[in-house]
Parts: C-alpha cells; sequence; structure tokens
C-alpha cells in the first residue's frame, strides 16, 4: 500500500489536508474487509433505492386514499431529483480521486474538471444528499419521524467514509446540497400545488362544501 508523501500533502488546500490526514489516520481500520462490508450499508442511498421509496409512498398513498402519504412520496421524489442535479454539477466541475485512490495508490488530486472517470468523481457525495433530502421531505409532511429519518441519512453519509468512496469534505459538501435540494423542493410544492400547504387547515366542514370529501386528520380522503 502506498501513502502519500507528506511533502505533497502540504501543498494542499487546508480543507484538502484535513480530509487527506483524515483518511490516512482511518488507513488500519478502513483496510479491513469488516470495515468495507459494513460501508456497504451506505448504498441504501443510492439514487434506485431513494427514487423506488419516493415512488412506492406515493403508490401507497393512491391506494389508501392517504393524501399526506402522497405528498410525502412526491415531496421525497423532487426533493432527491434535485439533490441529483446539484450534485451532477459538482461532480462534472471537480474531478477529485476517491479515498481508495490514496489508500490503494497513493495518489489524490482535486481541480477544476469534467472527467466522467468514477475514481474523479468524488466531490460532492451524491448518496448523503439524495439522503438527506430524501428525509427532510419526509420530515416536512411527517413531523414526529423527522428525528429518526434525519438520523437514518446521517448515518448513510457518514458511511460513505468506510466504503471508501468519500471524503468527510465530500459528505459535509453533500449533506449542504441534500439541506438546498429540500428547501428548494419545498419553495417549488408550494408554488406549483398550493393545495399542498392548505389541505391541512381546510374543516371537514369546508371540504365538503367544496370537493364532496372531507380530509380526515389521518390524511385519508372520506366521503361525505
Amino acid at each position: 500500500m502506498k501513502k502519500i508523501p507528506s511533502s505533497r500533502i502540504a501543498q494542499l488546500s487546508l480543507p484538502e489536508r484535513l480530509d487527506v490526514r483524515i483518511i490516512e489516520a482511518l488507513r488500519p481500520w478502513l483496510e479491513k474487509r469488516s470495515t468495507q462490508r459494513i460501508g456497504k450499508i451506505g448504498n441504501l442511498g443510492d439514487e434506485p433505492p431513494l427514487l423506488i421509496l419516493s415512488a412506492t409512498l406515493v403508490g401507497a398513498g393512491l391506494l389508501t386514499r392517504n393524501y399526506r402519504l402522497q405528498r410525502a412520496g412526491l415531496r421525497m421524489g423532487l426533493a432527491h431529483l434535485i439533490a441529483i442535479a446539484i450534485k451532477e454539477i459538482g461532480k462534472s466541475s471537480v474531478d477529485r480521486t476517491r479515498p481508495a485512490e490514496q489508500l490503494d495508490k497513493g495518489r489524490y488530486v482535486m481541480k477544476p474538471g469534467t472527467s466522467h472517470a468514477a475514481r474523479l468523481r468524488s466531490f460532492p457525495s451524491g448518496h448523503t444528499a439524495g439522503s438527506l433530502a430524501v428525509a427532510k421531505a419526509f420530515g416536512r409532511v411527517f413531523p414526529r419521524y423527522k428525528t429518526p429519518a434525519l438520523l437514518a441519512a446521517g448515518v448513510i453519509g457518514v458511511l460513505q467514509v468506510p466504503r471508501r468512496a468519500h471524503f468527510p469534505g465530500d459528505v459535509m459538501a453533500g449533506g449542504v446540497a441534500g439541506l438546498f435540494a429540500e428547501q428548494a423542493a419545498d419553495v417549488l410544492i408550494s408554488r406549483l400545488l398550493p393545495r399542498d400547504g392548505r389541505a391541512r387547515r381546510r374543516s371537514p366542514a369546508r371540504a365538503r362544501r367544496g370537493r364532496g370529501h372531507a380530509f380526515r386528520h389521518d390524511g385519508r380522503w372520506a366521503a361525505a
């Protein structure tokens, strides 16, 4: 296993030096197979699982006539799509080697670039961005479960380091992208679907007069 020369590390910016040194300090742990297996749990934050989760909530909401589930799924899906877009902008603007390159080959680089090679697309962490955006969107509709959802997203973000896929700085940048994506999704939902913000405040009497159905406190539509 090769290491990056100290002289090379000294030339890096402060945030990069911190990232590289953290990975170097964790080398004995990160080189263990058991650590890498644990890190694979972080793949739950990949695009397909999160999009499937969002679509599942929308489908379940339609089948059960539960408006809150529908709303949560739509918000989660939109927030995730925006997070993906932000992540792609970052990865397509910055070439950064992944920690695996540092650990296995003693290589590190971070510079402006448009490479599509997986080994140079470390910044930012898309898994973290998507997970946090989806968790925050879910918690906006179901406040009771906001904390557990955000904690789960945080775990997925942290696991990107033992996956050897991202530096801590990549994870932090992904978290910021996820929070911004969810906020942008909230603004879009409020403008495009204004009823999304008003449905909870409509009384059953108003709902009966307006649509012939009442919106129950549990999120389901009931016949008037």
